[in-house]
């Protein structure tokens, strides 16, 4: 069985042929945005996950564009990003989708949040509830564990809007993630693993918003190469990694593992041969080889140029590809999305504008699209 899919793509001023070393990052220009996000727009993207700080930005140059936007809660007070929503969903008419993110220590430390990582689920959850009545215009004051406002004494804001609210969606694998993920997100997202290593984390999240009256959709993130022919898409896949010098990408594992428990990458164990065999490759002081890295039909871990590691070094996912023709691509994207459950995929590759060129023109032909517009309330 196959299943309609809802596909989105990436807009990031981190851009280039291998935008994970500095050295060969293009240019970041605004109308580069500019023209990546109108152009998605065009090929029939439903959506793009974005930064924060463009998305509004890029409305005018779209016109049925979805943005996927990241929002730590309480870094904003939530009456406050409850007006940012409505007046970005009256503009666009409804385009918003907030991505949740639970945030590391040493990033949310920069934005004066200090809490531990369970207490961040409890607090986001009380958080997006607010922010969802809020939305809908609740004008009554609030006195909760983790916030509190007065009454909300404002004018009724013009302008369309999502009903009930704008989707909240995010992600979470730790037990505290997963039972926030079932209280409180309208879509689930995680990072492309092995399915059977995946399936465990996406039934316990339907199991917990079923507990709680709800259901969730489920969304895969991975970075993707599709070509004419297997050839083709593995030999790009490997030329980027022939571009790659190993030593920027084994301080940046490095730099990353310390961050997360203090560790050195040199003490990093795991206990799936696949990922110790690239841990042991990076620190031989080399680049893993494309038998280390390859892991399943049409997959294989790669480098991407954002906050995690290269190679899935940590077993979740983070940094995976898809790699080959468009119809093993196509077979594999709905093999996984039957055993899994999931109607949502976000792809990334790079360039950005070149490889989503590639994807609309070969896979888009091959996948069933599923890509509601939003449901408004005036």
């Amino acid at each position: 069985m196959t299943r309609p899919l809802t596909l989105l793509w990436q807009i990031n001023a981190v851009d280039g042929e291998t935008p994970w070393l500095p050295s060969t990052r293009s240019p970041a220009t605004f109308d580069r945005l500019r023209t990546l996000a109108s152009r998605l727009d065009e090929l029939g993207f439903f959506g793009a996950l974005t930064t924060a700080r463009e998305a509004i930005a890029l409305v005018s140059t779209t016109e049925h564009l979805r943005f996927l936007v990241p929002e730590y809660p309480g870094v904003k007070p939530p009456a406050l990003l409850a007006e940012e929503a409505q007046v970005f969903d009256a503009y666009s008419g409804g385009r918003l989708i907030y991505n949740q993110i639970n945030g590391r220590d040493t990033i949310l430390a920069r934005y004066g949040v200090d809490l531990d990582h369970d207490t961040r689920y409890e607090y986001s959850a009380e958080y997006w509830t607010q922010f969802k009545a809020l939305y809908a215009d609740d004008r009554s004051g609030y006195q909760g564990k983790h916030f509190h406002y007065g009454p909300q004494f404002r004018p009724e804001h013009f302008g369309p809007r999502q009903a009930p609210h704008t989707p909240v969606w995010g992600s979470g694998q730790s037990p505290a993630g997963i039972a926030h993920a079932g209280e409180s997100l309208d879509a689930y997202l995680f990072f492309l693993a092995r399915p059977e290593a995946a399936r465990g984390q996406v039934d316990a999240v339907r199991a917990g918003a079923a507990a709680h009256g709800r259901s969730i959709r489920i969304g895969a993130l991975s970075s993707i190469i599709v070509r004419e022919t297997e050839e083709e898409a593995w030999a790009e896949f490997e030329r980027r990694l022939s571009l790659t010098p190993p030593e920027p990408i084994i301080e940046s594992a490095d730099r990353y593992v310390r961050s997360i428990n203090g560790a050195r990458l040199r003490d990093l164990k795991h206990p799936h041969p696949h990922v110790q065999a690239r841990i042991d490759a990076l620190n031989a002081g080399r680049l893993p080889t494309l038998d280390e890295l390859r892991f399943a039909p049409a997959q294989a871990s790669g480098i991407w140029p954002v906050a995690e590691p290269a190679f899935d070094i940590l077993g979740r996912g983070s940094s995976n590809y898809l790699v080959g023709s468009a119809d093993n691509v196509a077979a594999r994207i709905h093999e996984i999305s039957d055993q899994l459950g999931i109607d949502i995929w976000i792809f990334q590759s790079w360039p950005l504008l070149q490889e989503a060129e590639y994807v609309a023109r070969l896979l888009f032909p091959l996948i069933e699209r599923h890509h509601p517009a939003p449901v408004l309330a005036d």
